[in-house]
């Protein structure tokens, strides 16, 4: 059946698209995971559930969508109906966790999300704790320094708090003093990693819907053929349609409903008569 091997074909590409995604997914999670810039960030701000877990349930949707792509591979090469409604179901379970995730990913990872609120907290936190934890004012100096940025809001915290200015908040070409906030230019810096992995996990589900669709119809495909090909009670019914009584020209369309049933059941005891 031509449509049903095109159909077939398209599954199996679709399958290839999503484990290649899925790589991309995982390798770009890992890396927001172990990068150790970041990982520093984020031991130093105490956002390891705010950041981190995001690409946690993307590995976990990339690692399922991975295997369901092998399964969807080969029920759909030995047409096996069973593995296919398997396949179909991981799929929908791979898309739902995709889609918690990369809308985790979202809403806490950019700049307009509830990351942005979140850093100034975490930040005003640092910076009335400089004074006495050197901890809290090492890692706001850093920030400050690679974000360029200074205060939880701008520079004129310190002078509203009567602090000194550190020099992290200068430019060391310049000498001009940052205007921005670390938490907005946190969330920027913050933005393209987590954009692009937002939306590459975005394509990889809306292809995981095709692949449940496509599925689908090639296990409606193949049901078809299979009941086309093994009909055992209509094909003794339609020969019988077709024989020729003595003395009479008519076949057995024209014979009465009786005469039907004598060939039935002519039809079901000819084994027995012929063994």
């Amino acid at each position: 059946m031509p449509k049903k091997i095109q159909i077939a074909y398209s599954l199996h590409t679709l399958n290839a698209i999503s484990t290649v995604l899925a790589v991309v997914v995982m390798a770009l999670s890992l890396w927001l995971r172990y990068e150790w810039d970041f990982k520093h960030y984020v031991y130093e701000l105490e956002a390891q559930q705010v950041l981190w877990t995001g690409p946690y349930i993307l590995i976990a949707a990339s690692s399922l969508t991975m295997a369901t792509s092998i399964l969807g591979s080969w029920a759909t090469v030995i047409e096996d109906c069973q593995l296919i409604s398997l396949f179909a179901l991981a799929s929908a379970m791979s898309i739902v966790l995709g889609m918690a995730g990369l809308a985790y990913t979202l809403n806490h990872g950019i700049f307009h999300s509830d990351l942005t609120p979140w850093l100034e907290e975490r930040f005003w936190v640092l910076f009335h704790e400089m004074d006495y934890n050197e901890r809290s004012a090492r890692i706001l100096r850093i920030i400050q320094e690679d974000m360029e940025c200074c205060g939880p809001s701008d520079w004129k915290d310190y002078q509203t708090f009567n602090k000194v200015l550190p020099d992290e908040c200068r430019s060391p070409v310049t000498g001009n003093i940052a205007g921005g906030s670390c938490a907005e230019e946190f969330a920027l810096w913050m933005e393209p990693r987590t954009g692009w992995l937002s939306g590459i996990a975005l394509l990889l589900v809306v292809i995981q819907m095709g692949s449940i669709f496509i599925s689908l119809w090639l296990r409606k495909l193949i049901l078809l053929e299979r009941s086309k090909d093994n009909r055992p009670y209509r094909l003794v019914v339609e020969s019988a349609k077709h024989v020729q009584y003595p003395f009479s020209t008519q076949t057995c369309d024209s014979k009465s409903n009786n005469s039907l049933k004598y060939v039935r059941v002519a039809a079901l005891f000819a084994p027995v008569g012929f063994i």
